[in-house]
């Protein structure tokens, strides 16, 4: 799950090489579950975003990253690296200034949130 040539990758939080709640702390108000379900966005090292619940779930720890974050979590879902048994990922809890790179970036507007479908 990462993304060659880029400063930027998504990362299973139980996966062996993301290292923060596990040889790192969670910095204040920037924790996640180390598991399975949940997938978090680095950027130089640092969280910049969570998609946690399998998907249901955005924190966003860096809102001038978002965008970007968004847009590679979008190619990485599609190509199948990134919660690859789901085919729809539901987005139902979101920062209110994060709809726009939702929308913006392929998740489709729903009554519960957004959507985006393999």
């Amino acid at each position: 799950m990462s993304n060659v040539g880029s400063d930027m990758v998504w990362l299973n939080g139980s996966d062996p090489m993301q290292i923060w709640g596990k040889l790192l702390p969670h910095k204040e108000g920037k924790s996640f579950l180390n598991i399975s379900g949940s997938v978090v966005a680095l950027k130089g090292g640092k969280p910049v975003a969570v998609f946690e619940k399998q998907g249901k779930t955005l924190r966003v720890f860096e809102e001038k990253y978002l965008g970007e974050a968004i847009k590679l979590f979008v190619k990485e879902y599609k190509k199948g690296q990134i919660f690859k048994n789901k085919k729809r990922i539901q987005v139902k809890e979101y920062p209110f200034d994060a709809a726009k790179s939702l929308a913006e970036n392929g998740f489709g507007r729903e009554v519960l949130g957004y959507s985006l479908y393999r």
